[in-house]
């Protein structure tokens, strides 16, 4: 065979040095991963290779049909270096048939004992060696009815997957019996780990949790959703918190999740709601423990049945900067949070943040926490809010956050606002103060298209804005755009005034600055038409409508407009001419008949 394409000596080049093989097995690598990178990632690009039937040099040699080239490879199973150095470089078919057995992702997932001793087998190879600098995450999914993850570090020691970061545990369950001692041993030896996950796990006693985690000394980052104890703390007794510190000093983010069930549901028994805060208290005395290093704060609310149980807990966290947090306090019983732990003094509640948000919070909810952001000291280095409610926000939360805006001022950068709409009332906090915003979203259900966008984009100030995005979920017809046979009334005494004051806003000088629109720049206006789709006509006015309101930006090349998922959904980047000619003639209308 006498037909490599040069696409494919491109590849060749770059992977024939073993020190590249990790990042060029395949010669395809996805943008986020180039972003992340570093600046090593500048070099590489996405290349596509086009399958094509093996051409040989003379009629005389034998010719190898597609199934038995696959079949060859596939013999390579456990020889990724070979696959990828020798056998890519033939032709496209040999390309395409080594390729199909390459890892897509640089992430090693076990889902059975099967499995893991597999990736061993491979890895432990000598001639495999430069493979290994591939993996940067590992993740173990447990098999109740065969376990093996108490003996994957046996299995992969550390010293073979130098470059892992992260690592994923989910469905563990050693709640009656924990691991091996040397389970611990060959964990300690993954001393590049910065990041340990854990979800659906279960241990005997906090003790235990701890002891996984203390046998990676470099952790940054722990993650918790639903990991419960066997034994939680007993009604009363505090262990010291000494004993719960973490052997790791560099722990800098910490996220806590609860379930998916919820704490106090009627269904639930008074033994299993006991049981449930006992457990919740346990896993918070860790967290609060080990709180002096901790930055980035992720919480589910339900943990706690009250704020100010939340407030009490926040004290401990004297470094925080960076608060998310989700859902609803619970209902249930109470969760008392005495312990020895210090905590700081003084202005105990007080923090500096620079990034808060709130995510599937209620209104009521999302007022008591906007309690953290209501002295000029919590606001001043703020750069990122986000506000994702559930339900419609009051007008004292709307103008509560709008304060918050005004207190930030110049220092942030970027807001996100979603909520549903209310007739009565405005909805956007305003942005009258914000004057280097540089990314805005909004996602809303309003009542009327040109009210809600002349409310956002009138309020803009900053002259830094880089990518707006404002998606609406229509809920209802739309009187303001819908053809006079619907027997509606326009809100507008004059569609046409109200079209022209609108392209005064958007040719505000404010907006001169921003950037063509390519997928994290510009201006993406999105419109859900799901609920109003049985209806064609109307999808085609609003959007003839909304095509007619955002013309300066679509000239620009600076908007894109997306409906869906109506029939007629398509993504509108620029005018079409047809608009464009009754927009000449409307006007050319108005300047003879005044």
């Amino acid at each position: 065979m006498d037909d490599p394409v040069d696409k494919i000596e491109r590849i060749e080049e770059e992977i024939a040095d073993a020190e590249s093989i990790p990042d060029k097995l395949t010669g395809e690598d996805s943008g986020k991963e180039e972003k992340d990178s570093g600046p090593a990632s500048e070099r590489r690009w996405t290349i596509e290779i086009l399958f094509r039937q093996p051409i040989y040099s003379s009629d005389t040699g034998p010719r190898l049909p597609q199934e038995l080239i696959e079949r060859i490879c596939e013999f390579l199973w456990d020889e990724p270096v070979q696959l990828a150095v020798s056998c890519t470089r033939i032709c496209p078919a040999w390309y395409h048939a080594a390729r199909r057995l390459l890892p897509e992702h640089a992430t090693i997932t076990c889902r059975t004992r099967e499995a893991l001793q597999d990736y061993a087998h491979t890895l432990t190879s000598h001639r495999n060696a430069p493979y290994r600098n591939r993996f940067e995450t590992l993740s173990i999914y447990n098999n109740a009815s065969k376990p093996f993850a108490h003996v994957w570090p046996i299995f992969i020691p550390g010293w073979i997957l130098p470059v892992l970061r992260s690592v994923t545990l989910k469905d563990l369950d050693w709640s009656t019996k924990t691991p091996h001692d040397s389970f611990f041993v060959y964990l300690s030896s993954y001393t590049s780990i910065s990041s340990l996950q854990m979800y659906d796990c279960r241990f005997r006693s906090l003790p235990d949790l701890r002891r996984v985690i203390n046998a990676l000394p470099s952790l940054t980052w722990l993650y918790f959703r639903n990991v419960t104890l066997q034994h939680p703390l007993r009604p009363g007794s505090v262990p010291d918190y000494i004993a719960l510190r973490i052997r790791s000093h560099k722990l800098e983010s910490i996220d806590l999740w609860y379930s998916s069930g919820v704490p106090g549901h009627p269904d639930m028994s008074s033994d299993y709601q006991r049981s449930t805060a006992l457990n919740c208290q346990a896993l918070l005395h860790m967290v609060a423990a080990n709180s002096s290093t901790v930055t980035r704060l992720t919480l589910d609310l339900r943990f706690f049945t009250s704020a100010s149980a939340l407030w009490q807990w926040l004290a401990h966290f004297g470094r925080l900067t960076s608060f998310t947090a989700q859902y609803q306090f619970a209902s249930g019983p109470t969760i008392i949070f005495d312990d020895p732990i210090p905590a700081r003094t003084g202005n105990a509640y007080k923090h500096s943040w620079s990034k808060f948000l709130l995510s599937n919070v209620p209104d009521p909810c999302a007022l008591q926490l906007l309690q953290l952001l209501v002295t000029p000291e919590s606001c001043s280095e703020l750069e990122e809010l986000e506000f994702y409610l559930t339900g419609r926000p009051s007008a004292t939360l709307v103008s509560g956050t709008s304060r918050v805006l005004h207190t930030s001022g110049h220092r942030l950068r970027s807001l996100g606002w979603r909520c549903s709409a209310d007739p009565d009332l405005e909805v956007t906090p305003s942005l009258a103060g914000n004057t280097s915003l540089q990314r805005l979203i909004i996602d809303s259900s309003p009542q009327k298209i040109h009210s809600a966008l002349t409310a956002v984009l009138s309020d803009i100030v900053s002259v830094d804005l880089q990518h707006v995005l404002i998606h609406f979920t229509l809920a209802h017809l739309e009187p303001e755009v819908l053809p006079q046979n619907h027997g509606r009334t326009p809100v507008a005494p004059d569609p046409a005034e109200a079209i022209s004051a609108f392209h005064t806003i958007l040719s505000r000088e404010i907006f001169n600055g921003l950037p063509l629109r390519t997928v994290d720049k510009g201006v993406w206006v999105v419109f859900d038409v799901r609920n109003i789709q049985d209806n064609p006509v109307v999808v085609a006015t609003i959007k003839a409508y909304t095509i007619n309101l955002l013309t300066p930006w679509l000239d620009r090349g600076i908007v894109s407009l997306d409906f869906y998922p109506a029939d007629s959904s398509e993504i509108i980047t620029c005018v079409p001419m047809r608009t464009h000619r009754a927009i000449a003639e409307a006007r050319m209308s108005k300047k003879t008949h005044p």
